[in-house]
């Protein structure tokens, strides 16, 4: 009875969390509950696994003045305990066999006269009487009155990751080129369905320095198979910028069922370009080994997420983003291109001056974007008219188009040496 009505005091809890609404993190989400209180004292019982996924300190009971609080839980129990000094049986080599408990906390057991460490298979108990249902945790407020009031904290077990599909090129009647599609993951690692109501998700850096009371359990295969629909149709709006996040509304009231969960999040029109970079030190070698990736304009403010990319139908890997505003540039890194080396000659005019020649050459039937960012040692002088001077050293952005190549110069020059 009591394990029945914790659950009905769950269920009760998240469905008058539809009026409060609730927003959801990387890696937490903050709840809300709406009990109207009777006068001077409530006892909630949310249940074992609510309870452990609970970030302490975070739990507001608003709209009264609250007195003091008491937290009773009891740890979950070893059936074991009820056991020792008896026998229970376990299979082992295709047969039952009989063991002794001697101690439930050390997993001790005696077999045959030798005391054994654990037993080599599963455990068959005599009698259900070390299974009997756990007091569950209950958590007492006393307060000055009573009424409408909102119950407000952060769990560990609901949260949101973000997974996009960059398609470029492809064939029109089954591909979009230039689309970014988004889907938003949810996790409600809770065992009942979270009638969530109206639900922001958040992007950005929100520290959270303390974990939950216990950590989160594994999902359960059967949860992570939910296909039941949880929210109207349409896809998550832009809801504004707070504190350098980003916040997302999905439209209508949101039922979260048991597991994972994934929602269209965003769809959205790009025009990504290949590109071949380099960033890194003054290179004095003969080839230059460029990086493959992709390049676009964040056509809003787009959320940190994994983003798979298929060119002309095919897949041709992953990268991360991070949270980019609107209009700013996605860089995608892939990795090495074999074709993407550059021929480079260095010559020396004096002492402390060089004069370098990189050749690229594009022998692909498309356009390849080159994007060149190289630093010096300081202090020193280039001579690169063509390329952006940075206090690092320089960055240029050329375009070679199909069969083309391209030659580049400049000159360095350091300190004189002593």
């Amino acid at each position: 009875m009591k394990k029945t009505l914790c659950t009905l005091g769950l269920l009760s809890l998240l469905s008058l969390a539809q009026a409060q609404g609730t927003t959801i993190y990387r890696g937490f989400a903050e709840l809300q509950q709406a009990p109207h209180l009777p006068q001077n004292l409530w006892a909630w019982e949310p249940g074992q696994t609510l309870f452990e996924s609970l970030v302490p300190g975070t739990l507001r009971l608003l709209g009264v003045s609250e007195l003091s609080r008491q937290i009773q839980a009891e740890p979950v129990q070893n059936p074991l305990e009820t056991y020792v000094g008896k026998k229970v049986q376990f299979f082992w080599e295709g047969q039952w066999r009989e063991a002794t408990v001697v101690s439930a906390d050390k997993n001790l057991f005696l077999y045959e006269g030798r005391y054994l460490v654990g037993l080599p298979g599963p455990i068959g108990y005599p009698d259900p009487s070390g299974f009997s249902a756990a007091k569950g945790p209950k958590i007492t407020f006393r307060y000055q009155g009573g009424g409408p009031a909102t119950l407000s904290y952060l769990s560990r077990a609901v949260s949101w990751d973000l997974r996009y599909t960059l398609q470029v090129g492809g064939d029109a009647a089954n591909f979009e080129n230039g689309a970014l599609v988004g889907w938003a993951s949810l996790t409600n690692g809770l065992d009942s369905a979270l009638e969530l109501g109206q639900t922001e998700l958040v992007a950005g850096v929100v520290p959270l320095l303390e974990g939950s009371l216990n950590p989160p359990r594994p999902l359960q295969n059967k949860a992570l198979q939910s296909a039941a629909p949880m929210m109207d149709s349409g896809q998550a709006t832009f809801a504004g910028e707070a504190a350098g996040t980003y916040r997302y509304k999905l439209p209508g009231n949101v039922t979260l069922e048991p597991g994972i969960s994934e929602l269209p999040f965003i769809r959205s029109k790009v025009a990504p370009v290949y590109t071949w970079r380099y960033q890194g030190g003054f290179y004095t070698a003969k080839e230059l080994d460029l990086v493959r990736g992709y390049r676009f304009q964040a056509p809003e403010n787009l959320a940190a997420g994994i983003v798979s990319i298929r060119d002309q139908k095919v897949f041709v890997g992953q990268a991360s983003i991070g949270d980019t505003a609107q209009g700013n540039d996605v860089n995608l890194t892939l990795g090495a291109d074999p074709q993407g080396r550059a021929q480079r000659r260095l010559e020396q005019l004096a002492n402390n001056k060089y004069r370098v020649t990189t050749t690229f050459n594009n022998p692909k039937a498309y356009a390849v974007e080159v994007e060149l960012s190289e630093f010096f040692p300081q202090p020193f002088t280039l001579e690169f008219p063509q390329a952006e001077r940075t206090p690092e050293g320089y960055r240029l952005r050329f375009t070679l188009n199909p069969r083309q190549s391209r030659t580049v110069v400049y000159s360095v020059t350091f300190p004189q040496r002593q």
